[in-house]
């Protein structure tokens, strides 16, 4: 017998749980999974903690790397090639174990690839040359990234449409604090117990998020959902996202947005401290500022994104990204303002950023819930693939000022309100509503 359509709480014309709604249960020992109800607020932290991996894997050894390559006796330049593996493996890993979790459901490949990233962990913490980090790093985002990737679609399988762009941005809000503690944290056991220590506790926190995926986390996706698990099955189903004028669209304008974020991390450091001479110690409180900004937009996305729609959030903030990072533009070239004029535009686009980036990930996700597994790590891979060529054109063009760091977000910007309009237009093709 065929199970009814799941429903989520009382729910509007927009699939909207409102209250959140407690979450579905298994089955038991029958084996068989029931359809989801919803997601209850540990479930969002749970989700949101796996999430958070990723940037707590950048961040938090970021303050070691001169130290790192005192020991490994390497150079700076090296030592950093880490951080490269490390994008590559995110790029790359959710377009190998999204198919995968199409096939066996979620809450398996996430531990799966939850165990990977602490093993690998493990085994960074005690590498003697800077060649096998960088071979280790690029496994450990290989294979324990995809895991921030799959967590996505485990919403995806729960909620659709503006509520399912909601609980994107809910998870946001978790993950935001990585950025801020990681540092903190890393730069503690540094000082205290030695690099090494840093990824004994990645993969502690690694072992931890096992533990509550196994616990906590109901299979989202019943067995009649499931698609065949072979190369052509899945080469069909990035095929049909290729396809698709509002998924491609979607995934084009998250990545797009992502060669901000990406541009800001690999420019600032540069343009705060040796450019305009600010104090090392001070750059942690700046970047902090940003954050505080994305957590505003995020909070303004929850509120409002079932009233305006996360079509139109996404071409609304896009919007909105392109006209500030014209301010931003004028002002790398002209100098208003010095520092404090850099500053305040770049946290207000990278604010207005964040009200984009979890609406165009649900855009790509609401077009293939039949394989939302695939669907998320297509969005990832352009995620982190127009990212990282933000951050490379800011180095590979650097003139030595701050211009070059306002042409590449203009760019992204502009790149990111064109797909915005291509999304929204009521002439694109949609797979699903």
């Amino acid at each position: 017998m065929t199970a009814p359509a799941p429903k989520v709480g009382n729910l509007s014309a927009r699939g909207v749980p409102d209250p959140v709604p407690e979450v579905f249960h298994d089955t038991g020992a029958s084996g068989k999974v029931s359809e989801p109800a919803g997601l209850d607020r540990r479930l969002y932290l749970v989700l949101g903690a796996v999430v958070g991996l990723g940037p707590f894997s950048i961040d938090m050894y970021l303050p070691a790397l001169p130290e790192m390559a005192s020991a490994l006796g390497t150079s700076a330049g090296t030592i950093q090639m880490t951080v490269t593996a490390f994008l590559i493996g995110l790029t790359f890993g959710p377009l190998f174990f999204g198919p995968l979790s199409d096939a066996l459901g979620r809450k398996r490949p996430i531990m799966l690839t939850l165990a990977v990233y602490s093993l690998i962990s493990l085994l960074i913490a005690m590498v003697s040359s800077v060649e096998l980090m960088i071979a280790l790093r690029f496994v450990q985002a290989f294979g324990g990234g995809s895991a921030f990737a799959l967590a996505r679609s485990v919403v995806r399988d729960v909620l659709s449409g503006d509520a399912l762009a909601r609980a994107m941005s809910i998870l946001t809000v978790i993950v935001l604090g990585a950025p801020i503690l990681a540092p903190f944290i890393g730069g503690f056991l540094l000082l205290v117990i030695g690099w090494r220590a840093i990824f004994v506790a990645l993969a502690t926190l690694g072992a931890i998020m096992l533990v509550a995926v196994w616990r906590r986390l109901p299979e989202t996706l019943p067995p009649r959902r499931r698609r065949p698990l072979d190369l052509p099955t899945s080469l069909r189903g990035y095929l049909s996202i290729t396809r698709s004028r509002a998924a491609l669209a979607y995934a084009v304008c998250g990545g797009a947005v992502a060669g901000i974020l990406f541009s800001y991390l690999a420019a600032t450091p540069f343009i705060y401290i040796e450019y305009y001479g600010l104090d090392e110690q001070w750059y942690g409180a700046l970047f902090a500022v940003g954050v505080v900004g994305a957590w505003i937009a995020q909070f303004f996305n929850i509120r409002y994104v079932l009233r305006i729609g996360y079509r139109r959030m996404v071409l609304l903030g896009a919007l909105l990204l392109t006209l500030l990072s014209g301010g931003l533009l004028w002002v790398t070239f002209t100098d208003f303002g010095g520092l404090a004029g850099v500053v305040t535009a770049g946290v207000l686009a990278l604010s207005c950023m964040h009200l984009v980036t979890p609406c165009a990930h649900a855009g790509v996700l609401d077009e293939f819930p039949q394989m939302a597994g695939s669907a998320s790590g297509f969005a990832d891979f352009a995620r982190f693939a127009l990212g990282s060529a933000g951050a490379a054109a800011v180095s590979l063009f650097n003139d030595g000022t701050p211009r070059t760091f306002g042409l590449v977000v203009m760019a992204c910007a502009v790149l990111a309100l064109l797909s915005a309009v291509v999304a929204h237009s009521p002439t694109t093709k949609r797979f699903a509503s």
